[in-house]
């Protein structure tokens, strides 16, 4: 029960699906990346761009537990309900996610995809009709293939960069939202502070006029005095509903 209302065990159960999904993309991904042309493929692509955020998602929901785990270990005394064997579960989970997440990002990002990549670069750059550059010797064919490797490395980082666009627009987006929410939240608030505003005014108004029309009755003008014939009234109204319901 406890452990149903605990936050830490929501995210972890987001975090433990989240991973699993992580690593059914790399095996995607892997595959992808071995059998077809990454260059042109757009499946690889969109693989590519879904696992690269999901692991900053999984990794950004990691840092957050992590930083749970951490204030608990530090002031034990505020969290007593959390036992040690509780604890070193929670530590424990945090370092294994940690190592899966890093072993596919080191994959993802590693030597062996960059160079895959990069040769299905080369490889797409030189179908092109002037990719030879008129070169006819051996000398001038290496400095083409030189050409090409700095062509292809241009372009991954040019692809990489409009990657990185495309998910900067994805969270501008997110940002606008919010916004936009808050701003029609404080709208809604200001209309509800404008209308208690009214109603108290209004209520003033009624109260200055009984408080007027008592004063007129009692024949005074002390505010003391009619808050106790009005405290009083009540106080008899309330007798007289005891006597006739108890």
């Amino acid at each position: 029960m406890a452990a149903a209302q605990d936050p830490f065990y929501v995210v972890k159960d987001e975090l433990t699906s989240k991973v699993k999904s992580i690593q059914k993309k790399r095996q995607t991904f892997k595959r992808l990346l071995e059998t077809t042309d990454t260059a042109s493929n757009q499946e690889f692509k969109d693989a590519k761009k879904a696992l690269g955020r999901d692991l900053k998602a999984a990794e950004k929901q990691l840092k957050d537990l992590t930083l749970t785990v951490e204030f608990v270990q530090k002031d034990r005394a505020q969290f007593a309900h959390i036992d040690d064997y509780d604890l070193q579960q929670r530590t424990s989970f945090i370092a294994e996610t940690k190592q899966t997440l890093g072993e596919v990002k080191a994959y993802f990002m590693g030597d062996a995809v960059k160079r895959k990549m990069a040769d299905d670069m080369r490889q797409d750059i030189m179908k092109q009709p002037t990719s030879n550059l008129g070169a006819t010797s051996s000398d001038a064919m290496e400095n083409t293939h030189f050409i090409h490797d700095q062509q292809a490395q241009q372009r991954m980082i040019m692809e990489q960069q409009d990657e990185d666009l495309e998910e900067l627009g994805y969270a501008v987006d997110r940002v606008n939202d919010m916004a936009i929410g808050i701003h029609t939240e404080l709208k809604t608030q200001g209309r509800m502070l404008k209308d208690l505003e009214s109603d108290l005014d209004e209520a003033t108004e009624k109260m200055n006029f009984v408080m007027g029309k008592l004063a007129k009755l009692l024949k005074t003008k002390d505010t003391c005095q009619i808050w106790t014939v009005i405290v009083l009234f009540f106080i008899v109204i309330l007798l007289i509903f005891l006597l006739i319901y108890t």
